[in-house]
């Protein structure tokens, strides 16, 4: 398998897909590469900063690439999109050319819809992501409630721990059942015995949301956090009516829409004035407040505290 990371990359996928294949190729706990090897493709001595901020750095030269049998696009931060070096682009051409099947991974999606190789197929976008693709790729045909999405020799991923089931599809096609069974064996993660406690109201109460319309609302309003999304439009893209949704919503979430924005901004807000150097007015604006004084105003009604007070190790009563 050849890899080739772009900037900002997620790290569960890259784990997620190395991971599957060192335990389709080992036996017990020996972890060597027997039926699989992997390469990180890049100019030599160069590394990719994941978005954690581990670089990774590439372990091949950009090699023909009719020696691998399926090249990974391993997609990073959407704002870092262009700063991946030209000749990754390049490879991916003479991939195409040389016949290679390309698989996009998170953001890699993008990187394939931008080349022109999802042209009339459907793509496989993390809703987090929704409305970034449509406003790049306009009436292009994707979906939202899948782990992938193969069509022909391209392959969208969802991202995240959506690469594990695909590597399961990919490593039984080519190893056998009995290798992808181990990578399902090894790879599957344990039901959490209770939701994670976060401190905050929210936070508890989401182990318990069950609806797979209302989880697919938080991720939305969780990456539109910063300019309040219209409940309206929202609950049209889920197949409800506004009033079906506002219901549905307030007895998984046990607050309105609204409501779940304002401390969702005022959560991230309370950790930067409590974990970082920026000025009440940066933090303000990184929340998705309008202002620092329309913060200031929230922490004052919500918390009793003022953003300074906040910053000095107050708590809230």
């Amino acid at each position: 398998m050849g890899i080739l990371l772009w900037p900002s990359f997620p790290m569960m996928s890259l784990a997620g897909l190395v991971e599957s294949l060192r335990h389709a190729g080992d036996h017990g706990d020996d972890s060597q590469p027997r039926y699989a090897r992997w390469q990180i493709v890049g100019a030599p001595g160069s590394a990719v900063r994941s978005s954690c901020g581990i670089p990774v750095p590439a372990t091949c030269d950009y090699v023909h690439p009719g020696g691998f049998d399926h090249l990974f696009v391993i997609g990073g931060l959407l704002r870092d999109m262009e700063s991946a070096p030209p000749r990754h682009r390049d490879y991916l051409h003479a991939a195409r050319r040389a016949g290679v099947p390309l698989v996009g991974v998170c953001t890699g999606s993008f990187v394939l819809a931008q080349e022109g190789f999802l042209d009339g197929r459907p793509v496989c976008i993390h809703p987090y992501h929704q409305a970034d693709f449509e406003m790049a790729f306009p009436g292009h045909r994707f979906v939202t409630n899948r782990d992938f999405a193969a069509v022909g020799d391209v392959t969208t991923v969802l991202g995240g721990v959506s690469i594990l089931p695909l590597m399961k599809r990919l490593i039984g096609a080519h190893l056998g059942p009995d290798r992808a069974a181990k990578v399902e064996h090894q790879m599957t993660l344990p039901a959490p015995e209770s939701a994670p406690v976060m401190g905050a109201r929210v936070g508890a109460e989401r182990g318990a949301i069950t609806d797979p319309r209302i989880q697919r609302a938080l991720v939305i309003l969780d990456a539109e956090a910063s300019h309040t999304p219209r409940v309206a439009a929202l609950a049209r893209t889920l197949g409800l009516s506004e009033r079906h949704f506002l219901r549905l919503f307030k007895a998984q979430v046990g607050m309105a829409p609204k409501e779940y924005l304002l401390e969702t901004k005022l959560r991230a807000a309370v950790w930067m004035l409590r974990n970082t150097a920026r000025s009440i007015t940066s933090v303000a604006y990184a929340a998705g407040f309008a202002s620092g004084a329309n913060l200031a105003d929230h922490c004052r009604r919500r918390l009793g505290l003022t953003p300074g007070a906040i910053r000095r190790g107050a708590k809230a009563g």
